[in-house]
């Protein structure tokens, strides 16, 4: 029995020897339920006490509460909450042995008037309640996430949380760490970020969407994923929309504190390699000394290859949330600040795949060139700063002023060892193996400033506006790589291996940036009036954003001196020259550096009405226009140095939302929406990747689809739901990155459009709370299908030539997993101060990269993935909290669906152990575990 295991259950026996001996003692028993007077809600948290004696409690997550072997006599039993009014106390005699139930209470909220301005209490933003009310009373199909459910779950980036929401699972990086969101089996690309409802550009420098990780998730007020869209909302997301609600001012002074350290046990085994970041060149040669200059290896700084040791980095984590609001209430200030500095890596396998497949031993089966074993060590230090200002003028007129800047530093070294498969190999063991070094700092920003008000002009119509800046950077400067050969040969009588000394091979240096500048103005016009004795709500409005982006690279390859055998000492003492004096010059001129802007203009009109007493009627149209233009910095005689694009599409929606009663609902929605290209994607550029060559499609067209979902919701009680549902995505063009042949053994990955696809599946979720316990579950059921034309590489056993042929194959959308879930236990205690959690995410099988060649796609195999968080309270503003994750130690793991007969022979690969499946990438990544200290003041 592992340790893990052992500790679990000991966990689970003293939960279970608590709750039964809370529930065996034969005594003196008061209990009962405290709702919400308008709503019917449990008031979590709500204190209970037994006036003029020591006995208190608070409520439990399903409204309940108890008081437990009290001596016999009589009691005041009274109730308070923040925002309610004060309940009148209930007084209660009770007799030994006797339990005294349905001592309830129903409590009214607060309502203030402040110099003409009236507030009322909506209930604790941050709490599981107030989401689950907005989810039943949203127009939309939506699912959330609260600050308190984000606080305490394992994640502390809003991508690593975004894997608990039903339907949405994540893209990792090297690291393992989540990056970007897949919402319904659609691959990133069909998804849109919003903060505060405002659409932010992304730093990523080939894509429109934004990674997830870089905003850190203590600056959240909730989560939203919405998955149907309104004719008020922005139509650019087929898969759904990320809504980050960032903090509002509270009600009254608020300071919250927290700082955690921590440790990533994949450094017990290996030392994480660093690097001298200062030794980080912001600038090529050719920026410094003009194009024109010829560039020689003294250009270019060592220190950044130069690998160190670093034994047992810690991670830190700071947070500050603090606001109040002033002058009577009218000023509202939150200021938010969150820094994390991480240190994450992976083991990789990646057995690299040949320009095309082989016949042997079968038709069109997949050879492999090279076994890369490669050891990745990241840090990233991440910081986020929330502000925002809001100013009640009267009660007609409201302003705020919001500003949020997110920043992240990532510094990654790689260690590779690559064992050519084709060059000397006579078996394993023996061959070509080369050793890279390869340093990587990468900083990415995102600044949104958001200016709107709200104005009430007379009892039919109100008006809402937005002005709205923009500025997403990306700065990957003197990206450095170099490259150690040697021969290893073994002896087949002893089993011995030997090597030739290491001899210098080329060096790489790569310097790219980008930036993507919004400004933009949103305009919403909604007038109520009443027509045959309904209110309708009809909104009419639209938005203008004029985008500007710029992209640079430059790329240097350097051979050794002499072009000999240079043996390498340490990388000081290595020697490089350029073969040719052009080559000396870089690649300043060249497609990958250019500028592009974009205008988009939209309009639409919408009415929500209330058909009948129950059924709710939303529906309306809108059109959206887009024209982009992009130059590039090559010569007029060069075929696609610039380029026109525009389009316009029309997106309808209609939304019928039906009252069953005050706790169910059924939802039943249309509409259309669009995904528009990258900017780089429809350039003619050509970079080298991580393993490809990577290149633009300016034939790419923008894809369209038609959604239809329906749903049914039911909210018993606080924090409980059950919601079932289903979806039909049909897509039109759809944007898909393959791999393509050109040349002579070459390939590249590139975007194409694969005519059209369907998407449909179903999504369960299911929360309730016992007393003290509580299971929260999920699971989505994804099924898609896309038909493309493949090639077939085969021996014509008529002619014995070979030959390859065009074949039809059916395949689910890259990225999309047909079984996805997540089941969390819940144990939560306000007495004692206790919150516990355990979590499992499961993502089952997806392509995560498509091949031009018939049944040789890349397979993520199936993740599942455990964490356990906790929180204890020590007094009343203290708290000790832990986050620990991956303690499966869960492996991710590619594989090719084919016969393996690479087990045994000449080119067998490494860690095969399927007969059925070829494992073509293995990534370990390890436990993580962060323990803090959280302050609360309020």
């Amino acid at each position: 029995m592992s340790l893990l295991h052992k500790i679990g259950c000991r966990f689970l026996l003293a939960i279970a020897i608590f709750s039964l001996g809370a529930t065996m003692v034969n005594a003196q028993n008061i209990k009962g339920k405290v709702i919400d007077a308008e709503t019917g809600e449990p008031l979590i948290g709500a204190t209970i006490i037994l006036k003029d004696t020591k006995f208190f409690t608070l409520v439990n997550l399903d409204g309940t509460y108890s008081f437990k072997n009290i001596p016999p006599g009589k009691y005041d039993v009274k109730v308070t909450q923040s925002g309610y009014e004060k309940s009148k106390q209930k007084d209660v005699e009770i007799t030994a042995g006797q339990t005294v139930k349905n001592i309830d209470f129903q409590l009214k909220t607060k309502t203030e008037a402040l110099a003409g301005v009236y507030v009322k209490s909506l209930g604790n933003p941050e709490s599981d309640n107030t989401n689950r009310k907005i989810e039943k009373n949203s127009d939309v199909v939506q699912n959330n996430l609260s600050e308190k459910a984000i606080q305490l779950m394992p994640d502390v980036t809003v991508a690593n949380a975004m894997q608990r929401i039903s339907g949405v699972t994540v893209e990792r990086t090297s690291s393992g760490e989540g990056r970007y969101a897949i919402i319904r089996g659609m691959d990133q690309r069909y998804n849109n970020t919003l903060v505060n409802g405002i659409k932010i550009p992304s730093p990523d420098d080939k894509f429109r969407y934004v990674p997830m990780d870089i905003f850190p998730s203590d600056l959240l007020e909730r989560l939203e994923v919405i998955k149907t869209l309104t004719p008020a909302m922005e139509g650019d997301a087929i898969g759904g929309t990320m809504n980050l609600v960032m903090k509002n001012a509270p009600d009254k002074f608020k300071l919250n504190i927290n700082a955690a350290g921590g440790y990533n046990t994949l450094f017990n085994d290996r030392a994480f390699l660093s690097f001298d970041k200062n030794a980080v060149q912001q600038k090529d040669p050719s920026q410094i000394n003009g194009n024109n200059y010829t560039a020689t290896d003294k250009d270019f700084s060592r220190s950044n290859l130069d690998l160190k040791k670093l034994n047992n980095p810690i991670n830190a984590q700071l947070g500050l949330t603090a606001g109040n609001r002033f002058f009577n209430k009218k000023l509202g200030v939150v200021l938010g600040i969150s820094y994390q500095n991480s240190f994450r890596g992976s083991n990789t396998d990646f057995f690299h795949p040949n320009a095309q497949p082989t016949v042997a031993p079968q038709d069109n089966y997949p050879a492999f060139d090279d076994i890369y074993i490669r050891r990745y060590s990241t840090q990233q230090k991440r910081t986020g700063i929330n502000n925002k200002l809001d100013y009640v003028i009267n009660r007609n007129n409201k302003i705020s002023l919001y500003n949020l800047y997110l920043n992240m530093d990532e510094y990654q070294s790689r260690y590779t060892v690559d064992s050519s498969l084709a060059i000397q190999r006579t078996g394993p063991g023996s061959g070509n193996v080369a050793i890279y070094n390869r340093s990587r700092y990468q900083n990415q920003s995102i600044y949104n400033s958001t200016l709107q008000g709200e104005h009430i002009l007379s009892k039919l119509v109100t008006l809402k506006w937005n002005a709205v800046y923009s500025l997403a950077k990306q700065n990957v400067p003197d990206q450095a790589e170099y490259e150690v050969d040697h021969a290893v040969s073994m002896d087949a009588g002893t089993g011995k291996s030997t090597e030739t000394p290491g001899y210098v091979n080329g060096m790489d240096r790569i310097w790219r940036r980008n930036s993507d500048k919004d400004l933009a103005a949103y305009l919403n016009l909604i007038i109520t009036p009443v027509i045959a004795k309904r209110v309708v709500e009809i909104s009419t409005g639209g938005l203008a954003r004029h985008k500007d982006r710029d992209n640079y690279y430059n790329a240097y390859k350097l051979g050794p001196k002499n072009s000999g055998q240079q043996v390498f000492t340490n990388i000081y003492d290595a020697q490089y020259s350029f073969n040719t004096t052009e080559a000396g010059k870089g690649l300043p001129i060249n497609p990958n550096t250019y500028t592009s802007k974009e205008d988009v203009l939209a309009g639409y009109v919408q009415a929500k009405f209330m058909l009948s007493k129950r059924l709710q009627v939303l529906g309306g149209v809108r059109i959206e226009n887009t024209k982009q233009k992009f130059e590039t910095v090559m010569p007029e005689t060069f075929d696609g140095r610039y380029g026109t694009i525009s389009y316009t599409d029309v997106l309808p929606s209609v939304h019928f939302k039906y009252t069953i009663d005050k706790k169910q609902n059924l939802r039943l929605s249309y509409y259309k929406a669009l995904s528009r290209p990258g900017f780089f994607e429809v350039l003619p550029y050509r970079i080298a990747g991580e393993f490809y060559q990577e290149g633009g499609n300016p034939y790419l067209k923008h894809t369209t689809a038609d959604n239809i979902d329906f749903r049914y919701e039911y909210f018993p009680n606080g924090a409980d739901q059950f919601l079932i549902g289903g979806f039909y995505k049909k897509l039109h063009n759809p944007i898909e990155i393959s791999i393509l042949r050109f040349g002579i053994g070459q390939q590249i990955l590139q975007p194409n459009n694969f005519g059209d696809a369907a998407n449909y599946g179903i999504e369960a979720v299911a929360t309730k709370f016992f007393g003290k316990f509580g299971i929260n579950a999920n699971y989505t059921f994804t099924k898609s299908t896309i038909t493309t034309t493949k090639n077939y590489y085969y021996r014509d056993n008529t002619t014995g030539d070979i030959a390859t042929k065009s074949v039809s194959q059916s395949r689910p959308l890259q990225g999309q997993a047909n079984h996805t879930g997540n089941i969390s236990l819940l144990y939560k205690n306000d007495r004692i101060g206790l919150d516990v959690q355990a979590a499992l995410v499961y993502t089952g099988e997806r392509i995560v990269q498509v091949s031009p060649y018939f049944g040789l796609d890349y397979w993520q195999s199936p993740y599942t993935q455990f964490d356990f968080s906790f929180e204890k309270k020590i007094g009343k503003q203290f708290a000790f909290y832990g986050k620990l994750n991956n303690l499966l130690n869960s492996i991710n793991q590619v594989v090719i669906k084919q016969p393996n007969y690479l087990r045994t022979g000449n080119n067998q690969l490494p860690e095969q152990k399927y007969d059925d499946k070829i494992i073509v990438q293995r990534e370990n990544y390890n436990q993580a575990y962060l323990f803090g200290i959280r302050f609360k003041m309020r």
